[in-house]
């Protein structure tokens, strides 16, 4: 039997409690540290995260005292935005693998520098995008990639939430571009971008986008269009002022059909003369994040199931955005 994994978690808010508890409930691996700037959040995870009676993890108040006053194999890192790359180099550089948060950075050169450090040091890399380990969403890319639509020529996107909230000054740390890098679309934003290009597997053009910060410091609100290499286009919607609490959708339409793939309608397909289909996974298992990571590590899976590369691509075309939102005028993306 493998020896039980070492992991560290940085950043103890709310995400890091699901990757915390999917290492308790493995044989072989084992949460041995953890680290944030407040105390007290370490305090509050512990109390609602470790079992009565088990043994608690390491506290450290960065990453630098937890690489250095652990022995770890592997961290998950659970920290505002724009802190990722440099804490992927720090542990990169300590000889960890690395289970990050999205996004993987707020710029391309960051995603870039921290790819290429990964394939240097030989370190797994991956990104907490989960819907890459859902059955439904692996379905649809295989149903795109199989050739079942056809020739892809537009998609249409839609995610709306009722969060604005989160963005107010003074809110959260999402209410900071210093330490969000943004809003919704870097956010929320930034699992749907990546299903819009996984699923699809096209290659972004060029971006033309607007967007409303409705009073905050970021963005709220955005409307964008993008172009591909193949000459498809998309149009992508962010909102997070919806009356409804969650609403996302994706409509990919190709040269010999549809296809639709939603949160509340679930998967559905139709193809020219054919009637609607409602297909399912030949396995309904979904694979969380962190189950996918130990497997890659091990080398029990090709790789990741949601590589780095993906939070590149995600990158330029958050980055592509921005910039046209800011010139008013289309964007590379690059």
């Amino acid at each position: 039997m493998k020896e039980p994994l070492r992991f560290g978690i940085l950043g103890t808010g709310g995400i890091s409690a699901g990757h915390a508890r999917d290492i308790l409930n493995r044989d072989d691996a084992t949460l041995v540290a953890i680290a944030d700037v407040s105390t007290d959040a370490m305090e509050g995870f512990v109390a609602r995260v470790i079992p009565l009676g088990s043994p608690h993890p390491a506290q450290f108040t960065s990453l630098e005292a937890m690489v250095a006053g652990s022995h770890l194999d592997a961290v998950v890192i659970a920290t505002p935005h724009t802190q990722h790359a440099p804490q992927i180099e720090i542990a990169l550089n300590a000889g960890l693998h690395v289970l990050c948060e999205k996004p993987l950075a707020t710029t391309a050169a960051d995603a870039r520098r921290v790819l290429d450090l990964a394939e240097k040091k030989s370190r797994t890399l991956a990104i907490g995008y989960q819907r890459h380990g859902q059955s439904q969403f692996r379905l649809a890319r295989h149903l795109v990639h199989s050739g079942t639509l056809g020739d892809l020529r537009l998609i249409t996107v839609l995610i709306a939430q009722d969060c604005l909230e989160n963005f107010r000054p003074g809110a959260s740390w999402r209410a900071d571009p210093a330490l969000s890098g943004g809003g919704h679309f870097i956010d929320t934003g930034s699992h749907i971008v990546d299903m819009m290009l996984w699923v699809s597997g096209l290659e972004p053009e060029r971006v033309y986008a607007e967007i409303d910060q409705f009073g905050t410091d970021v963005d709220v609100i955005t409307a964008a269009s993008i172009k591909f290499t193949n000459g498809a286009r998309a149009t992508f919607a962010a909102t997070s002022l919806s009356a409804e609490p969650w609403r996302e959708e994706l409509t990919f339409y190709g040269t010999e059909g549809v296809m639709r793939l939603g949160r509340a309608d679930g998967l559905s397909y139709q193809v020219k003369g054919g009637d609607l289909v409602f297909p399912r996974a030949a396995s309904a298992r979904d694979v969380r994040p962190l189950e996918d990571f130990i497997a890659a590590i091990h080398g029990e899976v090709p790789g990741p199931q949601a590589p780095a590369v993906c939070g590149l691509r995600v990158a330029q075309v958050t980055e592509a955005a921005y910039r046209s939102a800011v010139s008013g005028r289309p964007e590379p993306v690059g």
